[in-house]
């Protein structure tokens, strides 16, 4: 165009008003406006084609061979602004309506590299259009050439781009996940095409690389999920039975809001330590994030329970014991108890299952009566077991059980008895009920 005229001007300065004008409209309706914002970009594009149609349009009559060059670009971008907009019409009528309502929901970096793409494809196939002589074969080693240089100096950048799009192909999360990855927790708030952005439980955003974690391990504590099991280790003396430990810990499990009913917690039994029988105690919870506060709350119930059940927890120590010869050993016995002829012997009873499973009753030397009536030593709700139903008697040496002609009779271990001696840690069945008998000696 000839800029010398006076018409040659003010071609120029009404495209450039259009253009302006046109900028600014757009830009207005973009931020007001959803829909309009997600046709953004080819309405930008649009304006500065309006405003160089307007230049052309009221240019002068004569074209030179500049003029037809002109005409030839505002050609192609009016064919570039109309094949994006049917492109991004076309996304918009797949991604958001076709697959919403079918319920599928596609990560957020997907549609976008794919409608980028079509972009591309359609800038090339209208440039083709409006430019027939060019050899576009040319144009696109160029950018190949072009592309390669760029891929090694952003080698990084697109590292972590095509790690975006491994993620959002595979989705090992999505948003709101709670995950790990390099030893780091967090809950997923955004995956961006560089980055993941983790909320952590300190309320501090963590941006992680994609490649990064491309290349680790990760952990999704929601998928396929929720639920989360904790384990709980805890050292036990020597001298509590397991069966006992068992009770407490599942005690204290069931104290605590956050500890799910279903599944249930379990104990087992890991291993005989230096200085304790370790157990450990499994509870599931849903929150993973308020996970520390549930774990502490079940240790302070644990602490609690064994407290009242006078469980100890040992220090870590070392004890080392020589033993004497033969001849040295003597046993020493109190003076009070020698004078009575008797030693006092540390045993109880422990219910360990049945309706009254957790009671116990200390045997201080006295006969124990068991039973359903009230007046027992051990009174007991099974319905099975008899108003008098046996009774232990002490000697001074052992401990003896009596049954006391029962309904449905006494087993120790397994076995149906009438009398018997009790030795440390035999079963007792009563009805449904199961009592332990344990002996510590002096």
């Amino acid at each position: 165009m000839d800029l010398g005229t006076g018409q040659g001007w003010i071609a120029l300065a009404l495209g450039t008003t259009a253009a302006v004008g046109l900028l600014a409209l757009v830009s207005f309706a973009v931020r007001r406006s959803r829909l309009v914002r997600r046709f953004g970009i080819v309405l930008y594009i649009a304006a500065l084609a309006a405003g160089l149609a307007v230049a052309v349009l009221m240019g002068p009559d004569k074209w030179s061979a500049d003029e037809a060059k002109v005409g030839q670009l505002a050609r192609w971008i009016l064919l570039l602004t109309a094949a994006l907009f049917v492109v991004r019409l076309l996304a918009l009528f797949i991604f958001e309506f076709q697959l919403h309502r079918k319920g599928v929901r596609l990560p957020p970096l997907l549609p976008a590299v794919i409608v980028g793409g079509a972009y591309v494809l359609a800038a090339l196939a209208t440039f083709k259009s409006a430019y027939p002589k060019v050899d576009i074969t040319t144009l696109l080693a160029a950018s190949a050439v072009t592309s390669l240089v760029l891929g090694l100096a952003l080698q990084p950048i697109l590292g972590n781009f095509f790690s975006g799009l491994v993620i959002s192909v595979e989705k090992p999360f999505r948003i709101n996940d709670w995950i790990r990855v390099n030893g780091t927790e967090g809950q997923v708030i955004q995956v961006t095409w560089r980055t993941t952005h983790l909320r952590t439980r300190d309320n501090d955003n963590l941006v992680v690389p994609n490649a990064e974690i491309a290349s680790s391990e990760l952990t999704n504590y929601f998928y396929p999920h929720p639920l989360h099991m904790e384990r709980i280790p805890v050292g036990v003396h020597y001298r509590t039975p397991p069966y006992r430990a068992r009770e407490a810990l599942l005690a204290a499990a069931t104290r605590v809001p956050d500890v799910l009913e279903k599944p249930s917690p379990e104990v087992y039994l890991l291993e005989f330590g230096d200085s304790a029988i370790v157990h450990e105690l499994r509870v599931w919870v849903e929150n993973i994030a308020g996970l520390p506060g549930i774990a502490s709350q079940v240790r302070t119930a644990i602490w609690e329970e064994f407290n009242k059940r006078d469980i100890v927890i040992p220090f870590p120590i070392t004890t080392l014991e020589i033993e004497p010869r033969a001849s040295q050993v003597v046993v020493a016995q109190p003076a009070s108890d020698a004078a009575a002829g008797t030693r006092v012997a540390h045993a109880r009873l422990y219910v360990a299952r049945g309706l009254d499973r957790g009671r116990a009753v200390r045997l201080d030397g006295e006969t124990l009566m068991v039973g359903r009536s009230g007046a027992c030593g051990l009174t007991l709700s099974d319905l099975q077991a008899s108003k008098e139903h046996l009774k232990i008697e002490y000697d001074g040496e052992r401990h003896t059980l009596v049954d006391l002609e029962s309904t449905h009779g006494t087993r120790v271990n397994g076995r149906k008895v009438t009398t018997t001696r009790l030795t440390h840690l035999d079963r007792i069945r009563v009805g449904e009920s199961e009592l332990v008998f344990e002996n510590y000696g002096d």
